[in-house]
């Protein structure tokens, strides 16, 4: 079912213009979204992670950037490495806003499965407006973050600094032996559907205590040797877990000790 069935199609008087479609803001927020995230986990934003990022090209991307630059969402550095001006923090915590608790709303309301809800979000939070919001927040009663784990902005006292106010790690990062309870599932993965069934089908979901069982073969994602390495995992009840370098990468996790 698409968008205007769900929201009901507008009525275009004859011979008026259709309306304006909202492909560009879309865009924008997106953009907005995964440069806020990154930023969120630590990383830098470059245009290149981006390009990989929406699987479009480098030129693509650079012409993005000078529209959001233009329209004063986002600076760049002299490394040209970018950040979020206070105008684009307004802009991607609204949506983010949007997207968790459309999530919440879907799994804790509708019955869907936290794994399935992530492009159901991506499709309604361009959408919704702050009377549904409002509606939403209540009727959930006020939660705080969506079913991967990420905070709902507005409702923790800083959506930006909450993994590092939690003292959170990514679990590659933590030390074997050590025990771990996940906070979250990176927001910057979550669109691959495959990784977050891999993650739904193993048990590994928030409040799933966790423990590296071996040292990473590497802890450097981005290195040759990250592609083919997987490390040892224990998960819940003694569950015993060979998984990719990557998964344990993508969970964040704090101390459950």
């Amino acid at each position: 079912m698409g968008i205007d069935s769900i929201l009901g199609a507008s009525q275009t008087p004859p011979g008026a213009q259709p309306a304006a479609q909202p492909a560009a803001t879309a865009i924008t927020e997106e953009y907005l979204e995964t440069i806020y995230n990154i930023t969120m986990e630590g990383e830098p934003v470059i245009g290149a992670r981006l390009a990989q990022k929406f699987r479009v090209a480098p030129p693509t991307v650079t012409e993005t950037l000078k529209r959001l630059t233009r329209d004063g969402y986002i600076e760049m550095d002299s490394k040209r490495q970018i950040s979020l001006t206070p105008l684009g923090v307004e802009r991607a915590e609204a949506v983010l806003r949007r997207h968790r608790l459309t999530e919440r709303f879907l799994v804790d309301m509708l019955g869907m499965q936290w794994h399935q809800v992530h492009e159901e979000a991506c499709r309604l939070e361009h959408y919704i407006s702050g009377a549904v919001e409002a509606r939403v927040l209540a009727a959930l009663h006020q939660p705080t973050t969506c079913p991967h784990g990420n905070p709902i902005p507005g409702a923790v006292p800083n959506a930006r600094t909450y993994l590092s106010d939690l003292g959170a790690q990514r679990l590659l990062h933590t030390t074997p032996g050590e025990p771990h309870a996940i906070v979250c599932v990176s927001e910057v993965v979550e669109d691959e559907e495959g990784l977050i069934s891999y993650l739904h089908d193993r048990g590994l979901t928030p409040g799933t205590q966790v423990t590296l069982a071996t040292e990473p073969p590497t802890r450097d994602l981005h290195s040759a040797a990250a592609a083919e390495a997987t490390v040892e995992l224990c998960a819940g009840d003694d569950h015993m877990l060979t998984v990719p370098v990557r998964v344990a990468y993508a969970l964040w996790v704090t101390s459950a000790g």
